[in-house]
């Protein structure tokens, strides 16, 4: 009776620590790393072959478990260090979301010594465990509140931290692969909604928001409601610290200067703070009169009118010269610098006067 109990014990295990990792591997795969797998595989392929999250996910989880079930055979374990055996499944999935992706290829950094230590380190304790694996005092319980199973449960979710923590975790660089995937595919609008809420951001993520603006006509009206570079330089690519890695630069150029070229030409002068060029340049691209001036323009003119004793284009808006009143209002309210701008953020920290006096 009691080899039976120790008997359905283990197969409770090893059923839970299965069902376990292929969840967590698939979700992994298909929810968090299937844009920075997408990247390695168009680097890697030169661009030649596209990369399908939901068949990715499937077929690399069936691999790794499979190098689960031939580590399993070999090494036999199947009592408190069961969970081990799936450690070489885990570390190669690891190796393969937490490489560096460059546009030369990909590169493995400090893992090219780290992974084969690792499995010299495993292959030492595996042996341990074999010998030990016979003397393991029996356990009377069984199922999912046995100790057997919240021992390999417990092994397994450290497991699954870790490969969390040293897979690429960049949030910037993942915002960037997702937006180029989208954009890729013609979903502007989507690609938008990429790391909205997150203030995280660097010159590339910027060039995509900027270009996914542009098509869809909201570059005047949005494109300081997000996380901003100062200066001009990010919204087209240099080839050095602004450019893409998927999506081809030469079609953001290309519309830069063709359809979307007021704009973009508008916009570079904001960024610049350039008030004076805008103000020439704005009244021969828009009809200032007009309810659908972009909104960062009317802001700019505002701006521009309140600031200028001599302004080349007087623009007034009652409802924007009370917005501007206020906002003046509520900077004088904080003496400090530093809170000044953290309050003034709370309210319009998605305008151009926030931009053009704080960054």
């Amino acid at each position: 009776m009691k080899e039976q109990v120790t008997g359905n014990g283990t197969s409770f295990t090893r059923v839970s620590c299965a069902v376990a990792f292929i969840v967590f591997t698939f979700c992994f795969l298909y929810f968090y790393q299937a844009d920075i797998l997408a990247a390695e595989q168009h680097v890697l392929s030169e661009g030649k072959t596209h990369y399908s999250p939901l068949i990715g996910a499937v077929l690399i989880t069936i691999v790794l478990y499979l190098i689960h079930l031939g580590v399993y055979a070999v090494t036999g374990l199947y009592k408190r260090a069961h969970a081990l055996t799936y450690f070489p499944s885990l570390l190669a999935l690891t190796l393969l979301t937490g490489v560096g992706i460059h546009e030369d290829g990909c590169t493995l950094g400090h893992w090219i010594w780290a992974a084969p230590l690792l499995l010299v380190v495993y292959t030492i304790v595996v042996s341990m465990m074999r010998k030990y694996q016979p003397y393991e005092q029996a356990m009377n319980s069984m199922g999912p509140f046995s100790r057997m199973s919240w021992v390999n449960l417990l092994t397994m979710a450290v497991m699954f931290l870790l490969v969390g923590l040293f897979s690429n975790h960049d949030d910037v660089f993942h915002y960037r692969m997702k937006m180029e995937t989208l954009l890729k595919d013609g979903k502007y609008r989507e690609a938008l909604e990429v790391g909205k809420k997150s203030r995280a951001s660097d010159s590339s993520l910027f060039l995509l928001r900027a270009f996914a603006l542009a098509k869809t006509n909201g570059l005047g009206d949005s494109l300081f409601t997000y996380p901003t570079i100062s200066g001009s330089r990010a919204l087209l690519p240099d080839d050095r610290r602004v450019s893409t890695l998927m999506f081809p630069e030469m079609e953001i150029k290309r519309f830069a200067s063709t359809k979307a070229a007021d704009d973009y030409r508008l916009c570079a002068y904001l960024l610049d703070k350039d008030l004076v060029s805008f103000a020439k340049s704005v009244r021969k691209c828009y009809d200032l009169k007009s309810p659908d001036l972009p909104r960062h323009y009317r802001e700019a003119l505002t701006l521009y009118t309140h600031k200028s004793s001599n302004p080349l284009v007087s623009y007034h808006s009652s409802v924007l010269d009370a917005d501007y009143e206020d906002f003046q209002k509520l900077e004088r309210s904080v003496s400090d610098r530093q809170r000044q701008e953290n309050v003034v953020r709370d309210t319009y920290g998605n305008t151009y006067w926030f931009y053009y006096l704080y960054r």
